[in-house]
């Protein structure tokens, strides 16, 4: 599958900046307070951005992305928490599927009215470009451009990449029932963020294909703030750099 113009969407200054700084940007325009760049990154068409945080700011992002800018495809890119008992540090989770663990309706859960459709999956044949490329600088990339002393306080050595349910809402999970109670409710949760499902929502009602690629920050649990501070400043930002320079080096 050929795509033209692909926007690309990170929440947080930390998970982009390596993308503002190898993007050949060839026009900026300032919208609702977010910067848009247009240009070249690793040899393709793409719309650059950065949303900010929560479900409100990456819809309306996303919104501006796909009315003004005309991608025609969008990938989010950053971190989360993992959900997933195996998950851990460094691991990777593509998204098949995102559902927002807090939209109740008073009736049920996760059902958003009128579309009704409680889960939003990602198009097949990008999610796949975008795990292999994600395999590929696992494999090849990570231990060139983090440094090992980053890798050893994280305890990554070999990260998995996997594929299952992003799970979003409007909160900074760090209750172990919470945690528990998503595990429980969501099928096959793999992590917990704060913005994909917004942007799936969105690109579902534009029609416009979408994958959502995550590492994993935390285990969602008590230190969560902790650690997932310490891992977005010293190793996020590789890893969102590794995956799509992989993809869009290798991108028909």
């Amino acid at each position: 599958m050929s795509y033209q113009k692909i926007g690309l969407i990170c929440a947080m200054e930390e998970e982009i900046r390596l993308l503002e700084r190898d993007m050949q940007a060839e026009q900026t325009s300032v919208i609702a307070g977010r910067t848009f760049y247009e240009g070249v990154l690793y040899g393709r068409p793409v719309t650059l951005v950065q949303s900010r945080i929560g479900k409100v700011a990456a819809a309306s992002t996303a919104t501006t992305l796909l009315d003004r800018f005309g991608v025609d495809c969008v990938i989010f890119c950053g971190t989360a928490g993992g959900i997933a008992p195996d998950l851990h540090t460094g691991d990777v989770v593509v998204a098949d599927k995102l559902v927002q663990h807090d939209f109740f309706d008073g009736v049920g859960w996760f059902r958003i009215p009128l579309l009704d459709k409680s889960y939003f999956e990602t198009e097949p044949v990008l999610t796949e470009g975008i795990r292999r490329a994600v395999i590929e600088y696992v494999r090849d990339r990570l231990k060139q451009e983090i440094p090992q002393a980053h890798l050893d306080e994280f305890r990554i050595s070999d990260p998995k990449v996997v594929t299952g349910t992003v799970v979003t809402g409007d909160q900074f999970i760090c209750d172990p029932e919470k945690n528990r109670w998503i595990a429980e409710q969501v099928d096959n949760a793999k992590c917990v963020e704060m913005e994909g499902a917004a942007v799936a929502q969105i690109c579902y009602e534009f029609g416009i294909p979408c994958a959502v690629v995550r590492v994993v920050s935390d285990g969602a649990n008590d230190n969560s703030n902790l650690d997932f501070e310490r891992f977005v400043s010293e190793a996020a930002c590789h890893f969102t750099r590794g995956a799509l320079k992989a993809f869009l080096e290798n991108a028909e």
